[in-house]
């Protein structure tokens, strides 16, 4: 049975692990290669120091990955407290934001599909 193509979607991914940070790259990739899905923004949000730490040292080829594909990484500001990467650790494409459970309330009231890594 043909798959109908979905419009206008939006997807955010929450990591909370350096495990499941691993792993985002692949699970954004098969996300944009659905050909039955037409993605117009898909979304990381970081809310643990280790991830942060992760993203901008051993993993930062998985963020380089992820923000070429066009994904935004979305670092939570009140965890960042508590990593030793910063901003200034980060190019384009990653943000801090407020607060990672802040972000994806605003994320999902606007209508963001929600998928727990």
């Amino acid at each position: 049975m043909p798959h109908r193509v979905l419009a206008l979607v939006h997807t955010v991914y929450h990591v909370s692990s350096v495990d499941a940070y691993r792993t985002a790259e692949a699970k954004v990739r098969n996300l944009l290669d659905d050909e039955t899905l037409e993605l117009d923004g898909v979304a990381v949000v970081v809310d643990r120091p280790a991830v942060i730490d992760a993203a901008a040292g051993e993993l930062q080829e998985t963020t380089d990955a992820l923000v070429e594909m066009g994904a935004t990484v979305k670092l939570c500001s009140n965890a960042a407290q508590g990593a030793e990467a910063g901003e200034d650790d980060f190019g384009e494409g990653v943000a801090f934001v407020s607060s990672g459970v802040g972000e994806l309330t605003r994320l999902q009231d606007s209508g963001w599909a929600y998928i727990r890594l």
